[in-house]
């Protein structure tokens, strides 16, 4: 019976629309039976069902007509959104299609927050959400309210993000990330302790003769674990076991 209802008043809605054009939306959007009381919300880790409805502002006596482009627009303001969809479910209902920003890394300010691939940072309570991450360690802090972090904290938490995408096994073992002098990204991995001194944006090609290095080295002298493994010179993997 409900479904026969929606198929009915979505007839009489896009009849409306077409007969009176803009007049027929807002005349619908005054009718009672146009009130939002459902919303179905997808996509949400992090977010709760009612943080996100606070963030698009419904009041008391909105309706499905009101202007999606607006309610998106809000939506995308959050640090915690990235993409947001709104569809109507006529008669009274709203469909939110949203894509969170995904957490990296750790970064200073000076405790340590979350922030997401392209260095945005994220307000996610880690006494709720435990996070396993590396920590980016840079030489400055962001100031106190900024939204984004500085350049050399974005910068890095895009190599974390690379990695991952690249190499999700050996993103997993990282525990911290820092920039060399020369620009190149210094990996240290929890295990075995070593650091992996790599160019930015390292292909997996060049991140598995690491390993394979890596490993060949332990074989052959378990007793002492090398300390350095460094990509930077092409074609080669310098094994180092003094830092």
């Amino acid at each position: 019976m409900r479904s026969q209802l929606n198929v009915l008043l979505a007839t009489l809605a896009f009849g409306a629309i077409v007969a009176w054009g803009p007049r027929g939306i807002d005349a619908m959007a005054e009718m009672q039976t146009f009130r939002i009381d459902r919303v179905d919300v997808a996509g949400a880790r992090y977010l709760t069902k009612d943080s996100i409805v606070a963030q698009m502002r419904l009041g008391p006596h909105a309706s499905v007509w009101g202007d999606r482009e607006v309610w998106v627009e809000r939506l995308t303001r959050h640090p915690l959104i990235r993409r947001a969809e709104v569809r109507r479910r006529l008669p009274d209902g709203l469909r939110i299609e949203i894509e969170e920003r995904v957490p990296v890394a750790l970064a200073a300010t000076p405790t340590l927050e979350p922030v997401d691939g392209e260095g945005v940072r994220l307000p996610i309570d880690p006494t709720r959400y435990p996070l396993d991450l590396p920590i980016v360690a840079a030489e400055r802090l962001p100031p106190v309210d900024a939204a984004v972090f500085p350049e050399e904290v974005r910068s890095l938490a895009a190599e974390v993000a690379h990695l991952e995408a690249t190499d999700s096994d050996l993103a997993r073992r990282i525990s911290s990330v820092r920039r060399a002098r020369d620009g190149s990204v210094v990996v240290r991995l929890v295990t075995p302790e070593v650091e992996i001194v790599l160019p930015p944006g390292t292909a997996l090609g060049r991140l598995r003769d690491a390993q394979m290095a890596l490993a060949h080295a332990i074989s052959v002298d378990p007793g002492r674990v090398p300390s350095v493994v460094d990509l930077r010179f092409a074609g080669q993997v310098v094994v180092r076991r003094d830092r």
